[in-house]
């Protein structure tokens, strides 16, 4: 209750209530008693400024930094997190009067539940995608009475039935026996209608899955819509590095040891979401730039800074005899002018690889580190250098086709 009203308190000063007001409010709230009713009958009256004491609001402990959640808010919508206490519950009851009171709303307890995504079972059975599958069928049931032509089987497929699973697919791995029968579904509506039986399919489904430009219908394949959602999280993790979230993250799976990546070594649950997510990687690094700025952050050899390639893809053979791989950029290159060149070499170079050395050296020689700005991350699909969904969708489909 402290920290709520600490909070209230900041508010009303900046909306311009005197100190003096403010205190009155404070007074009313922090006095105040409640009590449940039960049967008519007021039952355990409590003082509102308990509550924080009895420990409503301090949430619970996560991983190995020992992250706090507490809360969670989104838009209008509030999720607290307690000890399975009945006292707990009483005492967040309490804080809702107070609210109500407060705000002159009035809270229906009847309608507090958990909606959107389920928070528990396995994302690989069967079961656990029927809410999914039951919604598709629900929405082709709906189409029955209508006659369609092949061209509106079409244009829903495209604008509904392939956005349906959209909500699932942005935060669990999809298996491939429940994508293959949400792509039979459309599949069988796409040629036969609802409800007028079978008839032929006339083109393969690889084929009418694929974007227009590359020759079919722009439907996409469910497990690549699925990849390309989870990219997202990936492409936020260094992004959001204040978030909770991140923080959640990072306390039980770690990130990367250059700070821009996932942990792909997730030992965990088959039930863990981010388990899935980070084994996206594979398919989502090889479209994220890095851009220099001061170059402490940026592994020289094994990140993609420089060209197409990352170094030690493009040089090898110089890759094959350095003594320390993990350099960053300003770990060889120096924080000014001229270069430094501390590349670590074990042992002395071969003139072909004095060679590549100097190919090496000569197309960095125009690097020019900033040591008042730091190291940025673009999406190279993107003219903006922002990550978005359908360009990793589109690049994974190119990527299937070839």
């Amino acid at each position: 209750m402290k920290w709520w009203m600490r909070k209230e308190d900041h508010v009303l000063q900046r909306k311009g209530f005197s100190q003096k007001w403010r205190s009155w409010m404070r007074g009313c709230l922090s006095s105040s008693s409640f009590a449940i009713l039960v049967n008519g009958n007021a039952k355990g009256w409590v003082k509102a400024s308990r509550a924080k004491e009895t420990g409503i609001t301090e949430g619970f402990l996560v991983g190995r930094d020992r992250t706090r959640v507490s809360l969670l808010q989104f838009a209008d919508d509030t999720i607290f997190f307690s000890k399975a206490s009945l006292d707990l519950l009483q005492n967040l009851k309490i804080i809702l009067l107070v609210f109500g009171q407060v705000s002159g709303l009035k809270i229906n307890l009847e309608k507090s539940t958990i909606s959107g995504l389920p928070l528990e079972g396995n994302p690989k059975t069967i079961g656990f995608w029927d809410p999914v599958v039951e919604r598709i069928s629900r929405r082709l049931d709906g189409w029955k009475k209508a006659y369609l032509s092949l061209g509106g089987r079409i244009t829903l497929i495209q604008s509904c039935l392939s956005h349906i699973p959209s909500y699932f697919l942005s935060l669990f791995k999809i298996s491939i026996s429940i994508a293959s029968k949400i792509e039979k579904m459309q599949r069988d509506f796409l040629w036969s209608g609802a409800g007028e039986g079978k008839r032929d399919h006339l083109i393969r489904w690889e084929v009418v899955s694929r974007s227009r430009e590359m020759g079919g219908l722009g439907f996409g394949k469910t497990s690549m819509r699925n990849s390309a959602l989870l990219g997202k999280w990936l492409w936020r993790l260094p992004r959001e590095r204040s978030g909770l979230w991140h923080k959640v993250i990072a306390s039980i799976y770690r990130t990367h040891p250059n700070g821009w990546d996932a942990n792909m070594v997730v030992r965990w649950s088959h039930r863990c979401p981010w388990k899935a997510i980070a084994q996206v990687f594979q398919e989502f690094s090889p479209f994220v730039r890095l851009v220099v700025g001061n170059g402490e952050r940026i592994r020289f050899w094994k990140d993609l800074w420089w060209g197409n390639q990352t170094l030690c893809s493009q040089f090898a053979d110089l890759y094959r005899v350095i003594s320390v791989k993990n350099l960053t950029v300003s770990n060889v290159l120096g924080n000014s002018l001229p270069l430094s060149w501390n590349f670590n070499f074990r042992r002395n170079l071969t003139d072909l690889e004095i060679d590549l050395l100097q190919r090496l050296m000569s197309s960095l020689h125009s690097v020019l580190l900033s040591p008042s700005s730091s190291d940025s991350r673009a999406w190279s699909l993107s003219s903006s250098g922002l990550f978005s969904v359908k360009s990793f969708f589109y690049a994974c489909q190119k990527i299937q086709i070839l």
